[in-house]
C-alpha cells in the first residue's frame, strides 16, 4: 500500500511539472518557389527604379545600394569608384525586359533565389567630365544577367549579378 501511495504521489507531482517550453520550428521565408520568384522580381525592379532615379538626380529618394549585399555591393562600390576616378558618369534609364526565376532554395536555414534578367540599356549613355558621350559603339543594348538573391536581416537582397556570355535576351 505504501508503494501505491508513493507511485500516486510521484505521478501527481511529475504530472504537474511544467513541460519544457516548445522550441519554435524555423519555417521557410516563402511558401513556394513562385512566391520567392515574385519577391525577387519585386526587389530587382525596386533596385532598377532606384538606380535609374540616382542617374537623374543626386538627391535620389532611395539609395540603390540598400538592395545589395555581399559581392553585388562590393562590385557596385568598385564600379562607382572607377567611374569617379575616370571622370565618367552613366545617365539614362535601364529597363527590365524580362525576369525569369531559375532556382529557389527555400530552407529553414536561409533563402537563395536566382533569376535570369534581361536588361535593356539602350537608353543609357556614358558621359565624360565635359558631358561628351563616350559610350562604346559596340556595347550591346541588351544585357543577359544571372542574378542571385539572399535573405539578410529579414529582407531579400541582390547578392550577385553576372553577365551571361553568349546568352541572348
Amino acid at each position: 500500500m505504501a508503494a501505491a501511495t508513493i507511485a500516486i504521489a510521484l505521478s501527481s507531482v511529475l504530472g504537474c511539472a511544467p513541460e519544457p517550453a516548445p522550441v519554435p520550428t524555423p519555417t521557410p521565408a516563402f511558401a513556394s518557389e513562385e512566391e520567392a520568384f515574385a519577391a525577387a522580381e519585386e526587389v530587382y525592379r525596386a533596385y532598377n527604379d532606384a538606380l535609374n532615379e540616382s542617374r537623374i538626380t543626386d538627391n535620389a529618394v532611395t539609395n540603390p545600394r540598400k538592395y545589395l549585399a555581399g559581392p553585388a555591393l562590393e562590385s557596385d562600390i568598385d564600379a562607382t569608384r572607377y567611374l569617379q576616378e575616370q571622370g565618367l558618369k552613366i545617365v539614362g534609364e535601364g529597363q527590365i525586359v524580362d525576369f525569369a526565376g531559375t532556382t529557389a532554395g527555400l530552407t529553414s536555414g536561409g533563402v537563395e533565389v536566382t533569376a535570369k534578367v534581361c536588361l535593356d540599356v539602350s537608353r543609357t549613355q556614358v558621359l565624360d567630365a565635359s558631358g561628351r558621350d563616350v559610350t562604346p559603339h559596340d556595347r550591346p543594348t541588351r544585357l543577359p544577367l544571372d542574378v542571385a538573391f539572399v535573405r539578410s536581416d529579414g529582407a531579400l537582397l541582390i547578392s550577385s549579378s553576372n553577365l551571361l556570355d553568349g546568352d541572348p535576351c
